[in-house]
């Protein structure tokens, strides 16, 4: 299996800092480290090889060899990553009093469940449209909904972080969910407008 690490996990990692993350972030990263061998465990049990594990600015990104695997199997092993943070923020608030790690498994599970592409949800919605459906029907239904999903989930953060003047790793988090859903092109209305006042974007 590769293992790779790119430039934007450092990048979102700093920005994590600076926005004030560093008492939260090691919670954050023993969910996601939990998380992810969640997904890895359900794929090796399931006979699914790993090709490549890397590490990117809106997480893990485990590809693996899924073609010939039933949709219901494929469902288990998205569904893997968020069901381990849930049992574990059930075992750390009810058993051993842990709070802390207990809502970062919580807050790491709920938000990989988000239906957004990008996530764990939003692949485990393209599985049950396509299982339901077909594959191109569920491109389309999983593109909404990741756009709306998004799009409501940047404008809440917003709000929160101008009200309570801090939470800008949210915010980062929820833009983060919104960029990958935004059509190509977005920016050539903008660009044009720019343009034609004179003023160039750099490339």
């Amino acid at each position: 299996m590769q293992w790779e690490i790119s430039p934007g996990f450092w990048l979102l990692l700093g920005l994590a800092l600076l926005a004030g993350a560093g008492e939260v972030l090691p919670l954050v990263l023993v969910a996601a480290v939990c998380h992810e061998l969640g997904h890895l465990a359900a794929l090796g049990l399931l006979g699914a090889k790993v090709e490549r594990f890397r590490l990117t600015a809106f997480g893990a990104d485990i590809q693996a060899d899924t073609r010939y695997m039933p949709y219901g199997r494929e469902l288990l092993c998205t569904l893997a990553g968020p069901a381990v943070n849930l049992c574990l923020a059930f075992l750390f608030a009810r058993v051993t009093g842990d709070y802390l790690l207990a809502g970062a498994n919580l807050l790491l599970g709920g938000f990989n469940l988000l239906p957004v592409p990008s996530l764990d949800g939003g692949q485990a919605l393209h599985i049950l449209v396509s299982w339901w459906l077909d594959p191109m029907a569920a491109d389309a239904v999983c593109r909404r909904v990741g756009l709306a999903c998004g799009a409501a989930l940047t404008v809440l953060a917003a709000v929160l972080t101008m009200a309570s003047g801090g939470g800008l790793f949210l915010l980062l988090a929820a833009i983060g969910t919104l960029l990958p859903q935004l059509p190509q092109g977005w920016l050539l209305p903008v660009r044009a407008s720019l343009e034609k006042n004179n003023l160039k974007i750099k490339k």
